[in-house]
Formats: structure tokens, C-alpha cells, sequence
């Protein structure tokens, strides 16, 4: 279960990797939604991954992250306000129980933002020849290497500009687009590939207020009452 928390807060720091630098006109405030493959993996588990979907809501204040994971067995949510991380939430929904976890502090949500360090980003390689339309916006690639050895690929649009992520490091490498593309290793054997499906300058009315009817409870409580049933 943390495995698939934890891969949210990964996702999110990816999305809010990017910081456009060039003086074009930028989306400052949108919906981006996201469909996610699997490759190279032959597990019947982490297959149930593909298909799973991703959509990403910024302002100049807030973001949200909605991932529906397993086929709809699970999801996770979380509203994050970029100056205040410890007002937002971290939502799931879990064979239809609702659980809002409330040991993840301000501290926390910033580690997690770093999982599988990508906030030890070595370097960027650009290779703006290498083009693919992606939603509607042309893109080019990237690729940021990782100081554990590991690489990031990107397809980036310079036309979109989330809010920059929690605790922002002054010597942090940042991408000079948005990445549309995104194929994450997870270092598990397998990547995991998001694609944008599509991207919109609009945002749904009330779409960063927290929702009631949450169960409020730990991970640690969470884990013992699921009996691991979609493991650790």
C-alpha cells in the first residue's frame, strides 16, 4: 500500500519538476490528464498498473493530484497548497472505504516529494530535434540523469507552468518545460509510462477544496485494519 502512496507523491514531484524559463505565453493554471502503461514487466499484479490514469489541477496557489489505480480499486488524492503544504490532504479510496491519512506533516509530504531522488537531479540533456505532438502541444525530449545511475525520459511543452513544488531548493536542476511524457523507472524492473490525453486551461468549480466523509487514521493504522491486502 505505501508503495502505490509513495508513487503518487513521486509522480507529483515529476509533474512539478518543470519551470519554464523562455518568454513564451504559458498555461499558469489548468487541468492536464494523464493515462498510464506499464512495460517490461510480466507480472500479472503490476499489469492491473496499465491503464491506470492520472489527472494533475494547478493555480498559482494549489495543486491536486487525482491517480485511479487498479482499475478503480484504488485512489489517491492529494490537495497540496504550495505555501502552506501542511493545510492540504492525502485522500484515498480504497474498495470503496474512504481514508484520510493524518501522519504525513509538512516535513513528510516535502521527503516524499524526493522519493527515488528526484530532487538529486546530476544533469538535463535536451534534444530539442527529437519532436512528437503530445495533446495538442508540441513537445521535444529530455532526459535527466539521477545521482543513483538512474535516468528520467521526458517529451516537454515550454507552454505550461505549474506552481513549483514544496520546499523548493535553490541549487535544485529544473526542466525547462512540462513534461507531457513522462516514463518513470521504478527501479523494480519495470517503467511506467504517462501520457498526456489532455490538457485544458479550465478547472472544475471548487476542485482544491478537501471533501468530508473521510475516516482519519494513520498509514500505520490504515496498513493493520487492510491486513495488508494490497500489500506494503
Amino acid at each position: 500500500m505505501k508503495f502505490f502512496l509513495k508513487l503518487s507523491f513521486l509522480i507529483l514531484a515529476v509533474l512539478t519538476l518543470a519551470a519554464p524559463v523562455h518568454g513564451q505565453k504559458k498555461i499558469k493554471e489548468g487541468t492536464v490528464k494523464f493515462e498510464m502503461t506499464t512495460e517490461g514487466s510480466e507480472s500479472a499484479e503490476l499489469a492491473m498498473l496499465g491503464g491506470s490514469t492520472l489527472d494533475f489541477y494547478f493555480d498559482g496557489k494549489q495543486q491536486r493530484m487525482d491517480m485511479n489505480l487498479l482499475g478503480g480499486m484504488m485512489k489517491v488524492q492529494t490537495i497540496v497548497p504550495i505555501k502552506n503544504p501542511k493545510d492540504g490532504a492525502i485522500l484515498m479510496d480504497v474498495l470503496g472505504q474512504k481514508i484520510q491519512i493524518v501522519d504525513y506533516g509538512e516535513d513528510e509530504i516535502s521527503n516524499n516529494y524526493n522519493f527515488m531522488n528526484v530532487d538529486g537531479i546530476e544533469s538535463v540533456t535536451y534534444d530539442e530535434g527529437d519532436k512528437k505532438e503530445i495533446a495538442g502541444y508540441s513537445c521535444y525530449k529530455a532526459v535527466a540523469k539521477l545521482d543513483n545511475g538512474t535516468t528520467m525520459k521526458y517529451y516537454i511543452s515550454e507552454k505550461i507552468k505549474p506552481p513549483t513544488g514544496v520546499k523548493k531548493k535553490d541549487n535544485k536542476v529544473m526542466l525547462k518545460g512540462y513534461p507531457l511524457e513522462m516514463t518513470i523507472d521504478t527501479g523494480q524492473g519495470f517503467e511506467m509510462v504517462f501520457k498526456a490525453t489532455e490538457v485544458s486551461k479550465n478547472l472544475p468549480e471548487g476542485v482544491f477544496k478537501i471533501p468530508e466523509g473521510y475516516q482519519k487514521m494513520t498509514m500505520e493504522e490504515f496498513q493493520k485494519q487492510s491486513g495488508g491486502l494490497l500489500g506494503n
